[in-house]
C-alpha cells in the first residue's frame, strides 16, 4: 500500500493553516539580515517581512535549501514508513534548491536504496503559484489517489501555470539588481510601472504603464488575453503591502473577467525581496506548454 509524504521549500508561500490541514513538509529559505539569520515561515509571516522591507535600506540575503536540510527530511519519511516522496519546488533557474533536493535523493539512494520512490518537479515558478499544486497533490493523497495519478495532475498544471505581475514602485527592484539605478530613476520620474510575465520559468516585462491608476486594468486584460478557459479557473489574487482598495479592485476585475472564485494569498520572502512589498499578481491556468 502506497504511503505518501509531500514536501516543498518556504518560497511556495502555503500558510500555516493549510500545510497542517494537508500534512505538508516545509523546509526553510534561512534569510540574514543586518546580521541575523531567521527562517521564511517559522520566523517570520509575510507580513512582517514587508514591514522589515518597508523600513530598512538593506536587501536581505536569502540562502536555497540545503542538501543536508533535505536529506534530513528524506530519512525522517523512510523512518515514518513512507513508500513514496514528491516534491514540488521552486524555479530550478531561480534557485538552486532544487539542485539540493536532487543531491539528497542521490545521497539518500546511497545510503538506504531505492525502496522509497522520490519523485522531484520543477515548478519553473514562484509562491502559491506552485504552492497551490501542492495542495491539489495533498487533496489526491488524502482521497486515495495513486501516486501515477497525483505525479500527473501535478506535471500537468506546471505546464499550465502562468502569472502576470505589477510593481508600484521601481525602488527594492534597483536596490535587488533587477534594474540600472539609471533606469529606474527615469522610470519613476515618467511614473512607469512594468509588468511582468511569470511563464516557463521566466519573470519577463512584457509591458509598462503611466501612473498607478492604469496598472490594474493592463494587468486584468493581460489575464483576460492569455488565461484559458476563465469561467472554469479559480484565479490567485498574489498581494503585498498593498492598499486594500487596490486589491479590492483587482478582485473585482478578476470576477468581471469570469472567474468562478478568486482567492487572495500574501507573498512571501522570495518573490517580495525583489519586487517590493509594493506588489500585485494574478496567477491562472493557461494553455499547455508544449
Amino acid at each position: 500500500m502506497e504511503k505518501i509524504h509531500i514536501f516543498s521549500d518556504s518560497a511556495c508561500d502555503i500558510p500555516e493553516s493549510l500545510v497542517n490541514q494537508y500534512k505538508i513538509e516545509i523546509i526553510p529559505i534561512h534569510i540574514t539580515h543586518e546580521g541575523r539569520t531567521f527562517r521564511e515561515y517559522y520566523d517570520t509571516t509575510p507580513q512582517q517581512y514587508w514591514k522589515l522591507l518597508q523600513e530598512t535600506d538593506d536587501i536581505p540575503q536569502t540562502s536555497q535549501i540545503t542538501p543536508a536540510q533535505v536529506l534530513d527530511s528524506y530519512r525522517r519519511a523512510h523512518a515514518a514508513g513512507f513508500t513514496h516522496v514528491l516534491g514540488i519546488l521552486m524555479n530550478a533557474k531561480g534557485s538552486g534548491g532544487f539542485q539540493s533536493c536532487c543531491i539528497a535523493r542521490d545521497l539518500y539512494y546511497d545510503e538506504y536504496g531505492k525502496e522509497m520512490r522520490i519523485e522531484l518537479v520543477d515548478s519553473e515558478t514562484y509562491t502559491m503559484i506552485y504552492g497551490r499544486i501542492l495542495l491539489t497533490a495533498a487533496e489526491m493523497r488524502d482521497q486515495g489517489e495513486s501516486f501515477e495519478a497525483i505525479l500527473g495532475v501535478v506535471q500537468s498544471r506546471v505546464m499550465r501555470s502562468e502569472a502576470v505581475l505589477g510593481v508600484y514602485t521601481l525602488r527594492h527592484l534597483k536596490k535587488s539588481g533587477r534594474i540600472s539605478g539609471g533606469a529606474a530613476f527615469v522610470g519613476e520620474a515618467l511614473g512607469l510601472k512594468p509588468i511582468s510575465h511569470v511563464y516557463a520559468g521566466g519573470v519577463n516585462v512584457c509591458g509598462k504603464v503611466r501612473g498607478e491608476k492604469n496598472l490594474i486594468p493592463k494587468m486584468a486584460e493581460f489575464v483576460r488575453q492569455h488565461a484559458a478557459g476563465i469561467e472554469k479557473q479559480e484565479a490567485g489574487l498574489l498581494h503585498g503591502a498593498v492598499p486594500e482598495a487596490k486589491i479590492a479592485e483587482l478582485e473585482n476585475q478578476l470576477y468581471a473577467l469570469g472567474f468562478r472564485k478568486v482567492t487572495r494569498w500574501p507573498i512571501g520572502v522570495s518573490v517580495i525581496t525583489n519586487t517590493g512589498p509594493e506588489a500585485l499578481a494574478v496567477m491562472y491556468y493557461g494553455a499547455p506548454r508544449g
